[in-house]
């Protein structure tokens, strides 16, 4: 049972990207550097942002850059900040059962102190580290400063840099999908546990009277092959490159396994009868698929699974994804 959590704010809590994407656009306008797009703009931003920044407009002082950002924060064009779904009544929950809750943010503390209050987020938290660039170092004062016992305590965010934190700290790693990265980025960091929503979370808690760390998780990454998949039936007719990241909760802990196969999962054996299950037949969606791969994941004795799957048909993108779970508690 979790004790206390530890919340990121934007993207985990609030929604904000299209106000940070309006307001990056225009800090690099004043640059002569041409406008995102949101996707463009989730798949290179990366905290904490000063990096981000230089990397961006090199050479130019982080002071000057915050200068034109809080520009467009504090003018009245600027786009509305929302609470995020499920997230006010995730917090009600944790309220009700007790569970201690406080924000770890870079977000700037005048910013945030500002949006929560005016989204009535603000007296949820027992206490609140905002402006923390760093988060992997102050999540070791933050959890010493309100006495809290790694083990008893979960750090939910949505992007790479709060699972990194989570790891450092020995607390759970909770990843969630409605922020700043996806599904794919998020497993780079390799979380304890995904969910699409806090809805999901608080599912799996209630189900759980509190949630359970996961026992173990195996990760099979770009795992590559072809098969006939499309909407029309001329895209079918011939197979196509797909790429699986796919992530499973072992049934028993790495302890409990003694060394054994036989009491673990034979990832060799698998990734074989993924190939084979996605190639059997053709599909017209891909997110079906993802879904035929995650069940499939769990009848061989997972007891969870999550897959993301790549195809490369449009010219314009990397590549378009699907993701999904299957399991008990749908940890990934």
């Amino acid at each position: 049972m979790f004790r206390n959590i530890l919340f990121d704010w934007s993207g985990t809590l609030c929604d904000d990207l299209s106000l940070t994407l309006q307001a990056t656009n225009y800090v690099i306008s004043q640059y002569g550097l041409p406008a995102l797009d949101r996707a463009a703009f989730r798949a290179e931003f990366q905290l904490p942002y000063p990096a981000y920044y230089s990397w961006k407009t090199p050479g130019v002082p982080i002071q000057e850059l915050e200068d034109h950002y809080r520009r467009i924060l504090n003018s009245p064009e600027a786009v509305p900040v929302t609470v995020l779904p499920h997230a006010r009544e995730f917090l009600d929950y944790c309220k009700a059962v007790r569970i201690r809750c406080f924000i770890l943010s870079s977000m700037d503390s005048a910013a945030f102190a500002r949006q929560a209050r005016e989204l009535g987020l603000y007296d949820y938290f027992e206490g609140i580290h905002t402006g923390i660039l760093d988060k992997e170092s102050h999540i070791h004062t933050l959890l010493k400063q309100h006495g809290l016992r790694a083990t008893d305590t979960a750090f939910i965010g949505d992007m790479q840099h709060d699972m990194k934190a989570a790891h450092e700290a020995g607390v759970c790693a909770i990843g969630v999908l409605t922020g700043y990265n996806n599904a794919a980025q998020l497993h780079e960091a390799e979380p304890d546990v995904v969910v699409p929503h806090l809805g999901m979370l608080q599912q799996l808690m209630q189900r759980n009277a509190g949630l359970f760390l996961p026992h173990g998780t195996l990760t099979l990454h770009s795992l590559s092959f072809e098969c006939r998949l499309g909407v029309t039936e001329e895209e079918r007719s011939t197979p196509q490159p797909v790429r699986a990241d796919v992530t499973i909760e072992l049934p028993v802990s790495f302890s409990e396994t003694h060394d054994d196969i036989s009491r673990s999962i034979d990832y060799d054996s698998l990734s074989r009868a993924l190939i084979a299950l996605a190639q059997a037949e053709p599909t017209c969606l891909l997110e079906v698929l993802a879904q035929k791969l995650a069940d499939c994941c769990v009848s061989r004795g997972a007891a969870s699974a999550n897959v993301t799957l790549h195809k490369f048909v449009l010219p314009t993108t990397a590549s378009v994804s699907a993701t999904a779970w299957a399991g008990s508690t749908c940890l990934a």
